[in-house]
């Protein structure tokens, strides 16, 4: 009769404590899928605008480069008079320079490859916010979970500590034990108070990325992840990086934009050249057109300094371009092998047939609450619940971050795999 009694004071309790959880836990206001996370990043974000004003900079670029020089205009008149003579002269012209003939073709086309790259950057900047999305989702996915179940980990031991007060009075346990329970039951509060401040944290960071303007929104994650445990050929991967990488693409936009300049400082080298038409008219008369032709004479500055910076620049560019492609290689090959690796773990993960940590918990539970499990058995079922959902948890997470740090590195989805 006393286990009934100590079973049914432990439903009871167990009960309350589970519609308790959920009250008790913060739960974000609104549900989020991974999708939506991603979509709300990359409307609200602002990296994404502030890439799209450094678009609009270079777009002026190219408008100034593209446009004829402006005229110039001049009036020339004289008044001369000596012993009672009379002369002078005006003359009205106007003058335009030359050099943007052969200045001005090279001067678009580095523009037009500046206005490239900076429209690839813009890819690349939504390659990395659709990352750091993914991240900050599945990272306050995994942390409310793990919240969650610390405080299930604790309540056994707050239930555990209640019956253990009737077991005492029928002398069924010890004062040890009961003390022992206690402290127990301290030790599990603490990590519970952890967890909620990593939960916290984390659904900040989530909110953060979707609107910097509300970060103290709060949303409640919705588990829509691919366990996808397919097997990636990684040279196909490496191909994929070399072609679809946006801050590649940028990188070789950024070097024919170089070679456009350098080719720009070359040409500036021809001296300043400019024409000049007008009508002449004297007091004698005499009136007509003139014409003048205004020819530099490259001396000492023949655009020297300009063309060692413009060339400066490109060996620059041709060198990050090549340590970025090799960079690139290397990323991907540290996400293929990261990925591989946590993927075998979850496909033993997958395949095993043995229990779950929530049945582990729940019978532990019952077993102490009926008297057929000792103290020590109870500690250990429950220290085994709680590695369980821990290792479970990390390893999840970390294969979920596996999959998106594998397609940024290869600016590919791996459903197309």
């Amino acid at each position: 009769m006393k286990l009934i009694q100590h079973a049914a004071c432990f439903l009871l309790i167990a009960g309350f404590s589970v519609s308790g959880i959920s009250q008790e836990i913060d739960r974000p206001i609104q549900t989020l899928t991974l999708q939506q996370a991603i979509e709300r990043a990359l409307a609200n974000y602002p990296a994404h605008q502030i890439q799209r004003y450094a678009i609009e900079q270079a777009l002026g670029q190219k408008t100034t480069a593209g446009l004829l020089p402006n005229p110039v205009l001049s009036y020339y008149r004289e008044d001369l008079k000596f012993g009672g003579l009379k002369g002078g002269e005006e003359i009205f012209s106007a003058a335009l320079p030359l050099n943007f003939l052969w200045n001005r073709w090279s001067q678009v086309n580095a523009a037009n490859a500046q206005i490239e790259a900076e429209n690839i950057s813009l890819a690349n900047v939504q390659r990395l916010i659709k990352f750091e999305a993914q991240k900050a989702f599945v990272e306050c996915y995994y942390a409310t979970q793990s919240y969650q179940a610390w405080q299930k980990a604790g309540k056994v031991f707050q239930q555990a500590a209640t019956v253990g007060k009737i077991r005492l009075t029928d002398g069924d346990i010890s004062g040890y034990e009961q003390q022992r329970i206690a402290l127990e039951h301290q030790r599990y509060q603490k990590a519970t108070i952890e967890a909620q401040a990593e939960f916290t944290n984390s659904r900040r960071r989530l909110a953060f990325f979707l609107d910097p303007a509300q970060s103290e929104v709060r949303f409640e994650p919705i588990d829509e992840f691919q366990l996808s445990t397919a097997e990636i050929n990684l040279e196909k991967l490496l191909a994929q990086a070399k072609q679809n990488r946006p801050d590649l693409q940028a990188a070789r936009a950024t070097l024919r934009s170089r070679q456009a300049a350098l080719s720009t400082a070359r040409w500036q080298q021809l001296p300043m050249t400019s024409v000049s038409g007008g009508y002449k008219k004297q007091v004698d008369g005499f009136k007509g057109a003139v014409i003048q032709v205004n020819l530099g004479f490259p001396l000492f500055d023949r655009n020297q300094g300009e063309v060692r910076s413009a060339r400066a620049f490109l060996e620059q560019q041709i060198w990050a371009a090549d340590l970025l492609e090799n960079q690139v290689a290397l990323e991907v090959r540290q996400a293929y092998d990261r990925y591989r690796s946590y993927r075998e773990q979850v496909n033993q993960v997958l395949q095993a047939n043995s229990q779950t940590p929530e049945q582990v918990l729940q019978i532990a539970q019952f077993s102490y609450a009926e008297g057929e499990m000792s103290l020590v058995e109870l500690l250990d079922g429950v220290r085994a619940y709680s590695e369980a959902f821990q290792t479970r948890y990390d390893l999840l997470l970390k294969y979920q971050l596996s999959i998106f740090e594998l397609e940024k590195a290869a600016a590919t989805s791996t459903a197309d795999f």
